[in-house]
């Protein structure tokens, strides 16, 4: 995250999964833990592709029990987002966005029914579908280091529950400033590595994962910007209104889902939006383009 190179001899914690081992260093000056060798292309599309990942109603993946499951309950936390998180950076009128890592296009219907041209980038071909099949989206099938985003800049790129797993952060942090237009804005969430949760969990802790690239400490994301020509301009715990499956599944206490799915309580959200152990979100600006 900051530059510091590499070595063999760094920290390191090694994760067996159902692809495989990954390992992870530790940088010996921010203490991001980044994945080394880096899982590559093809392997990270065809995981992030598969029920591995995604789960299904048969199937509970290792990231989420059922991804395409539960859209119902991610596009009402989609809403209460886009109020929350992304309006207030919006110009007025009609806005142009790009959401890197949209997945099944959730968040993306949400800005499209609100009055905003959207582009979404994905790479998995099967969230791909989905969001075409469920809201007409047509979303860019490609890593966005290499795709071939249309039209001119815009006014707001967002990446939530992508920024962790981007293979190489600093070159996608430097696309993403030229995509932005003036003054623009860049909003991402990722799990703090310097957190108590994450300090608590340990090597136990769901980042250390195969889709997984850095886990980053918050001095890493601030080096990582500072690199890329960002100045960050708020910062603040995530918050989110989780349904009870995803509770149990971060948690890693899945064996409680049949209890709760006999009880009707498994897609049931939490009344109000409580804040996200270890989770930050970061708020943005190209550093020529600040304004206060």
């Amino acid at each position: 995250m900051c530059g510091e190179l590499l070595t063999d001899s760094a920290r390191a914690v090694v994760v067996d999964s159902a692809w495989g081992s990954v390992r992870f260093l530790a940088c010996p000056v921010c203490r991001s833990w980044c994945q080394r060798p880096r899982i590559a292309p093809q392997s990270l599309s065809a995981w992030y592709d598969s029920e591995h990942y995604q789960g299904s109603p048969g199937v509970a993946g290792s990231a989420y029990v059922d991804y395409v499951g539960d859209e119902a309950e991610r596009v009402a936390e989609a809403r209460r987002r886009y109020r929350r998180d992304l309006a207030p950076y919006l110009p007025p009128g009609r806005a142009r966005v790009l959401e890197v890592g949209c997945a099944t296009g959730s968040l993306l219907s949400v800005l499209r029914d609100a009055g905003h041209d959207v582009t979404g980038i994905d790479l998995s071909p099967r969230f791909a579908a989905v969001a075409r099949q469920r809201y007409g989206l047509d979303v860019i099938v490609a890593d966005v280091l290499s795709a071939d985003v249309p039209g001119d800049r815009f006014d707001l790129v967002v990446l939530l529950g992508t920024a962790s797993n981007l293979p190489d952060v600093s070159a996608t942090l430097r696309r993403l400033r030229g995509l932005l237009r003036s003054p623009g804005t860049l909003v991402f969430n990722y799990p703090a590595a310097d957190s108590l949760m994450a300090r608590i969990y340990g090597r136990k802790f769901w980042m250390f994962a195969p889709s997984v690239s850095s886990f980053m400490t918050q001095r890493g994301c601030r080096s990582a910007l500072e690199q890329a020509g960002f100045t960050i301009i708020r910062t603040a715990t995530d918050r989110q209104m989780p349904s009870t499956r995803k509770l149990l599944k971060h948690s890693k206490l899945t064996s409680l889902l049949p209890v709760f799915r006999a009880f009707r309580l498994e897609h049931r959200a939490l009344p109000l939006p409580v804040p996200v152990p270890g989770v930050r979100v970061v708020w943005a600006r190209p550093t020529d383009r600040v304004v206060s």
